[in-house]
Protein backbone atom coordinates (compact mmCIF):
# COMPACT_ATOMS: atom_id res chain seq x y z
CA UNK A 1 0.00 0.00 0.00
CA UNK A 2 1.36 3.43 -0.86
CA UNK A 3 2.27 5.90 1.86
CA UNK A 4 -0.73 8.02 0.93
CA UNK A 5 -3.18 5.10 1.21
CA UNK A 6 -3.56 3.39 4.57
CA UNK A 7 -6.06 1.38 6.56
CA UNK A 8 -8.42 3.54 8.64
CA UNK A 9 -7.57 4.01 12.30
CA UNK A 10 -10.07 2.68 14.84
CA UNK A 11 -11.46 6.18 15.43
CA UNK A 12 -11.78 6.89 11.69
CA UNK A 13 -13.40 3.50 11.16
CA UNK A 14 -15.91 4.14 13.95
CA UNK A 15 -16.78 7.59 12.59
CA UNK A 16 -17.25 6.32 9.02
CA UNK A 17 -19.33 3.32 10.11
CA UNK A 18 -21.52 5.71 12.11
CA UNK A 19 -22.13 7.78 8.96
CA UNK A 20 -22.96 4.56 7.06
CA UNK A 21 -25.41 3.60 9.80
CA UNK A 22 -27.10 7.01 9.52
CA UNK A 23 -27.29 6.60 5.72
CA UNK A 24 -28.95 3.22 6.05
CA UNK A 25 -31.42 4.41 8.69
CA UNK A 26 -32.35 7.46 6.61
CA UNK A 27 -33.09 5.22 3.62
CA UNK A 28 -35.21 2.85 5.72
CA UNK A 29 -37.07 5.74 7.43
CA UNK A 30 -37.54 7.64 4.14
CA UNK A 31 -35.92 10.62 5.87
CA UNK A 32 -34.66 12.91 3.12
CA UNK A 33 -33.26 15.49 5.55
CA UNK A 34 -31.19 12.90 7.43
CA UNK A 35 -29.97 11.41 4.15
CA UNK A 36 -29.07 14.83 2.73
CA UNK A 37 -26.96 15.52 5.82
CA UNK A 38 -24.61 12.59 5.09
CA UNK A 39 -24.32 13.20 1.33
CA UNK A 40 -21.89 15.60 -0.28
CA UNK A 41 -23.43 17.98 -2.83
CA UNK A 42 -21.18 16.42 -5.50
CA UNK A 43 -22.57 12.90 -4.91
CA UNK A 44 -22.65 10.41 -7.78
CA UNK A 45 -24.83 7.43 -6.79
CA UNK A 46 -24.83 4.41 -9.11
CA UNK A 47 -27.58 1.92 -8.32
CA UNK A 48 -27.12 -1.82 -8.96
CA UNK A 49 -28.94 -1.77 -12.34
CA UNK A 50 -26.67 1.07 -13.53
CA UNK A 51 -28.93 4.07 -12.90
CA UNK A 52 -26.73 7.09 -12.15
CA UNK A 53 -28.14 9.81 -9.89
CA UNK A 54 -27.05 13.10 -8.37
CA UNK A 55 -27.74 13.97 -4.74
CA UNK A 56 -31.03 15.68 -5.57
CA UNK A 57 -32.13 12.77 -7.76
CA UNK A 58 -31.31 10.24 -5.04
CA UNK A 59 -33.35 12.26 -2.53
CA UNK A 60 -36.24 12.39 -5.02
CA UNK A 61 -35.88 8.62 -5.57
CA UNK A 62 -36.06 8.07 -1.80
CA UNK A 63 -39.25 10.04 -1.16
CA UNK A 64 -41.01 9.07 -4.40
CA UNK A 65 -40.36 5.34 -4.30
CA UNK A 66 -39.73 4.51 -0.61
CA UNK A 67 -38.12 1.30 -1.89
CA UNK A 68 -35.73 0.39 0.95
CA UNK A 69 -37.08 -2.29 3.31
CA UNK A 70 -33.91 -3.69 4.86
CA UNK A 71 -30.13 -3.69 4.59
CA UNK A 72 -27.36 -5.94 5.77
CA UNK A 73 -23.66 -5.16 5.50
CA UNK A 74 -20.93 -7.76 5.32
CA UNK A 75 -17.42 -7.09 6.49
CA UNK A 76 -16.11 -3.76 5.21
CA UNK A 77 -12.62 -2.51 4.49
CA UNK A 78 -11.96 1.19 4.96
CA UNK A 79 -8.86 2.83 3.51
CA UNK A 80 -7.88 6.47 3.93
CA UNK A 81 -6.31 8.44 1.08
CA UNK A 82 -4.38 11.46 2.31
CA UNK A 83 -6.28 12.85 5.29
CA UNK A 84 -9.77 13.59 4.00
CA UNK A 85 -10.84 10.81 1.62
CA UNK A 86 -12.07 7.36 2.66
CA UNK A 87 -12.80 4.39 0.43
CA UNK A 88 -15.12 1.79 1.94
CA UNK A 89 -15.63 -1.54 0.20
CA UNK A 90 -17.63 -4.59 1.17
CA UNK A 91 -20.81 -6.53 0.60
CA UNK A 92 -24.29 -5.09 0.91
CA UNK A 93 -27.63 -6.87 0.71
CA UNK A 94 -30.69 -4.68 0.14
CA UNK A 95 -34.32 -5.75 0.52
CA UNK A 96 -36.27 -3.49 -1.81
CA UNK A 97 -39.88 -2.89 -2.72
CA UNK A 98 -40.87 -3.08 -6.38
CA UNK A 99 -43.46 -1.05 -8.31
CA UNK A 100 -45.88 -4.00 -8.25
CA UNK A 101 -45.68 -4.21 -4.45
CA UNK A 102 -43.48 -7.29 -4.36
CA UNK A 103 -40.13 -7.42 -2.61
CA UNK A 104 -36.76 -8.26 -4.12
CA UNK A 105 -33.23 -8.73 -2.85
CA UNK A 106 -30.21 -7.13 -4.50
CA UNK A 107 -26.80 -8.11 -3.15
CA UNK A 108 -23.22 -7.51 -4.20
CA UNK A 109 -20.03 -5.63 -3.51
CA UNK A 110 -20.20 -1.88 -2.94
CA UNK A 111 -17.62 0.88 -3.24
CA UNK A 112 -18.35 4.05 -1.30
CA UNK A 113 -16.15 7.14 -1.22
CA UNK A 114 -16.43 9.70 1.55
CA UNK A 115 -14.82 13.11 1.95
CA UNK A 116 -14.18 14.89 5.25
CA UNK A 117 -14.66 18.60 5.79
CA UNK A 118 -15.02 20.37 9.12
CA UNK A 119 -14.54 16.96 10.77
CA UNK A 120 -17.72 15.56 9.15
CA UNK A 121 -17.56 12.64 6.70
CA UNK A 122 -19.99 12.72 3.75
CA UNK A 123 -20.56 10.33 0.87
CA UNK A 124 -19.39 11.61 -2.51
CA UNK A 125 -19.65 8.36 -4.49
CA UNK A 126 -21.57 5.09 -4.23
CA UNK A 127 -21.59 2.16 -6.64
CA UNK A 128 -23.12 -1.27 -6.17
CA UNK A 129 -22.31 -4.13 -8.50
CA UNK A 130 -24.96 -6.84 -8.23
CA UNK A 131 -23.85 -10.43 -7.90
CA UNK A 132 -23.70 -12.12 -11.27
CA UNK A 133 -22.48 -15.22 -12.99
CA UNK A 134 -18.78 -15.87 -12.47
CA UNK A 135 -17.87 -17.47 -15.81
CA UNK A 136 -14.13 -17.69 -15.10
CA UNK A 137 -14.21 -18.96 -11.53
CA UNK A 138 -11.75 -17.94 -8.84
CA UNK A 139 -8.09 -17.26 -9.52
CA UNK A 140 -5.59 -19.55 -7.75
CA UNK A 141 -4.68 -16.67 -5.39
CA UNK A 142 -8.36 -16.15 -4.55
CA UNK A 143 -8.84 -19.87 -3.86
CA UNK A 144 -5.89 -19.99 -1.48
CA UNK A 145 -7.16 -16.86 0.32
CA UNK A 146 -10.49 -18.55 0.98
CA UNK A 147 -12.48 -16.12 -1.18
Amino acid sequence: MSARVREASESERAAILAVESRRQQALLDVDADALAAVLDDALVHIHAPGVVQTKSQLLEHLVTRAAYRGMERGEVRIRIVGDDVAIMTGRLTNRLGSPDGSERVVAGPVTQVLVRDDEAWRFVSFQMTPDGEQVWGALPSEQSAGR
